[in-house]
């Protein structure tokens, strides 16, 4: 018996490879993308306003203030306040968002939180 030559296995193999890159590449963005938002927007809008929530509006301010500065368009920043909720760093309550009551020490302190201690925080069991 003969084996059929299959000259799409090596292109099946780089489009494969590819999309899993792609996908890890996407994640490994909007990791940065929540990083830095947590770090500029966020945590900053914490410790300016010495309060365990911000309101909507309040965030829009600030994010107006950081794509100008940074030059980027607030489309690519969409949807990252949910993800954080997602992930359990804010809760919604109407319209405002609260920070995880483990960062709130960190607010009482003005100390500043990174989006990886924020994380850990969060998923500490202690």
């Amino acid at each position: 018996m003969r084996l059929k030559d299959d000259g799409n296995a090596i292109e099946n193999e780089k489009l494969e490879c590819h999309e899993k890159s792609s996908n890890t590449e996407t994640k490994d963005s909007t990791e940065n993308l929540l990083r830095m938002i947590w770090e500029l927007v966020v945590w900053p809008l914490i410790l300016e306003n010495s309060s365990t929530y911000f309101s909507v509006e309040e965030y829009r301010q600030k994010m107006a203030e950081i794509c100008a500065l940074y030059e980027i368009q607030p489309v690519k920043l969409s949807g990252l306040l949910i993800a954080m909720v997602a992930k359990g760093l804010l809760t919604k309550h109407g319209n405002t968002y609260s920070i995880h009551s483990r960062h709130m020490p960190y607010m009482q302190k003005k100390i500043s939180l990174g989006y990886g201690r924020a994380v850990k925080e969060v998923y500490t069991t202690e």
